[in-house]
């Protein structure tokens, strides 16, 4: 049904080649999905192609399925958030197959070079809009969506922890990551500096 390469986030000044090496089979020791919150996540690492019930935002598809279940317009207000989980759930849920292939690779500029478009709101109204739009996704899939992934969680509950992780995800994750970011960008200069002295 879809299949998607692995989308990678530059740092500045990076050239795709050292982004895509720097990457690699992924960033992180972590599942491909949280399924109880239906998250992609990213940075997983693994090797190969991998099934699952949807990916990011960039896939390839065939022109049939679009014409049969095509994107919703509801995603249209608001910020936009789950209008391509909901086409890849659709046709998940339908029996199609969908695939994460580490064989290509999608690059995401640095949000400094980046002026327009996307999710460009205040982190409260991304909450806001994230949270109705998942709320609305849940309810046109949950039930065949955690039937299919052997999800046991109720609708109810799988919406409050996704309540409590978009919360976290714009509010404290920034500064976390940040604070690391400045962490290991010290550690690099006095290994630098250790290494020219």
């Amino acid at each position: 049904g879809a299949v998607s390469g692995r989308r990678v986030y530059m740092n500045v000044g990076e050239t795709p080649q050292e982004a895509v090496r720097r990457f690699g089979f992924g960033l992180r020791n972590a599942p491909t999905h949280y399924y109880a919150i239906c998250e992609y996540v990213n940075g997983a690492i693994f090797k190969g192609d991998v099934k699952v019930p949807f990916t990011n935002a960039i896939i390839l598809t065939r022109k049939d399925l679009l014409q049969k279940y095509g994107f919703d317009p509801h995603y249209a207000k608001g910020n936009g958030y789950r209008e391509e989980t909901d086409y890849q759930l659709n046709i998940f849920v339908n029996g199609y197959d969908i695939y994460i292939t580490n064989d290509c690779h999608t690059m995401h500029l640095p949000l400094s070079e980046v002026k327009t478009g996307g999710q460009r709101v205040k982190p409260f109204v991304r909450i806001r809009w994230s949270f109705l739009n998942t709320a609305y996704l849940f309810d046109k899939y949950y039930t065949q969506y955690a039937s299919k992934v052997g999800l046991k969680l109720p609708k109810f509950l799988s919406l409050s922890m996704f309540g409590l992780f978009v919360t976290y995800k714009e509010l404290l994750r920034p500064i976390l990551y940040s604070a690391y970011q400045s962490m290991a960008s010290c550690r690099q200069k006095k290994s630098s500096a250790r290494t020219a002295a």
